[in-house]
């Protein structure tokens, strides 16, 4: 039997799998079934070629039981769809349908290899599946540990310096605020609104709304952020509760406006934040949001720039598992009534500030963000709440082309 016939389907097998681990799995890390569940699909690869060497294909049992240890690995190997279906990306999850369609073709391959007498290739992948099967064992649940959380908590402990430091990420925060929330004010008009401020942390755009007129309601999960916000609502209008977006105390459709400003990024129930937007928000209501791309440019610059660059960062303070494709979040906002109406991209200003704070570690009042074209570090949209009736009269917002630097 030539050796193609089983190294070809072996080799796309092994590359296939390679990409999903190498690039996939390290981009979005494991959660820990997944860390327990992958170590168990290669242990069924490698009983069935362990079954293999260890008959003779003369014998009456030995072929039919290979073919049972072949059926219940290739439906085996299945069962983490469930897991996929959330986490993954819509080229991981092609990745698998490939991989499910030739993990049945390769073991038909070495199950030929072996009734024509080629056991030197089966040994070969045994010895390949047992080497992938230990360092899975060993790399997922040893030396990588268990799934990384966000450090949401650092944010209660800033007190005043939420408004002042330029000695950590808060200013970065503040900065994004300046850029963001004049648009957003521009965007819903001068009208005054009912605004619901999602995470609202200390205020930066609640009270910026509630200067211009609009009734503005924040919510977040912690009382200390909440008091620095007061403390910093020189109109006295804006109201602060504490909350949390997944399960907001408010009836449905009570809002013209609702805000999930890098919030979607914090929490692990995100779809759940979007729902509940969606249900507070009244007929042709808008929905604003900000949130990062997963992607390895917004690793390097959004966690590990800010990490290597900015003081003080705390570890975790995001999680690249936690972050969002644009097609992700188009996603959700469509399965809860809810039309994306404009996205845009996000990025620092590539000025003197910029180049400073790498040498200095500090974030001036000077550093400033600019929309752009590209959503691959981060990206800002406006959805629009569906089934309006036709005689409302929503603010709507601008359509016009995207322009860089805006």
């Amino acid at each position: 039997m030539p050796a193609a016939v089983v190294v070809i389907p072996a080799a796309l097998q092994g590359a296939a799998m390679l990409v999903d681990e190498i690039w996939f799995h390290r981009r979005r890390e494991l959660p820990r079934w997944e860390r327990i569940g992958h170590p168990l699909d290669t242990a069924t690869i490698v009983a069935c070629l362990a079954w293999l060497l260890a008959t003779d294909p003369g014998d009456a049992w030995a072929l039919p039981g290979y073919v049972g240890l072949a059926i219940f690995s290739t439906v085996f190997v299945t069962k983490d769809e469930w897991v996929h279906a959330r986490l993954c990306t819509a080229g991981e999850q092609w990745l698998h349908a490939v991989l499910f369609t030739l993990h049945p073709i390769v073991l038909y391959a070495f199950a030929h290899a072996w009734w024509s007498g080629r056991g030197d290739l089966v040994a070969a992948q045994l010895a390949v599946a047992s080497g992938f099967l230990v360092y899975q064992v060993v790399y997922w649940n040893l030396v990588a540990g268990p799934r990384r959380e966000i450090d949401n908590g650092w944010y209660a402990d800033l007190g005043a310096r939420w408004y002042t430091a330029d000695d950590t990420p808060i200013a970065l925060l503040r900065a994004e605020a300046r850029h963001r929330n004049p648009w957003i004010a521009r965007v819903i008009g001068d009208a005054p609104l009912e605004v619901l401020d999602l995470g609202c942390g200390a205020g930066f755009l609640a009270n910026y709304l509630g200067a211009r007129g609009h009734r503005v309601t924040g919510i977040d999960t912690t009382a200390e952020n909440l008091r620095v916000a007061e403390q910093h609502d020189r109109t006295r209008r804006v109201v602060y509760r504490v909350g949390d977006a997944r399960r907001l105390p408010f009836p449905d459709g009570g809002f013209d406006v609702a805000c999930a400003m890098d919030l979607l990024e914090h929490v692990e129930e995100p779809e759940q934040v979007i729902a509940e937007a969606s249900r507070v928000l009244a007929p042709s209501g808008l929905f604003f949001f900000h949130t990062f791309n997963r992607t390895w440019l917004a690793n390097l610059i959004v966690i590990k720039g800010v990490e290597l660059f900015v003081r003080n960062t705390p570890a975790d303070l995001h999680v690249l598992r936690m972050f969002l494709t644009p097609e992700e979040v188009a996603g959700m906002l469509r399965a809860h009534g809810l039309e994306l109406v404009e996205l845009r991209g996000s990025r620092p200003r590539f000025r003197w500030p910029l180049w400073r704070m790498l040498f200095t570690g500090r974030v001036g009042d000077d550093f400033g963000f600019t929309f752009t074209s590209s959503t691959r570090l981060g990206f800002t949209g406006i959805a629009r709440k569906l089934r309006a009736p036709a005689a409302a009269a929503a603010v709507s917002p601008s359509r016009t082309p995207l322009r860089s630097g805006e």
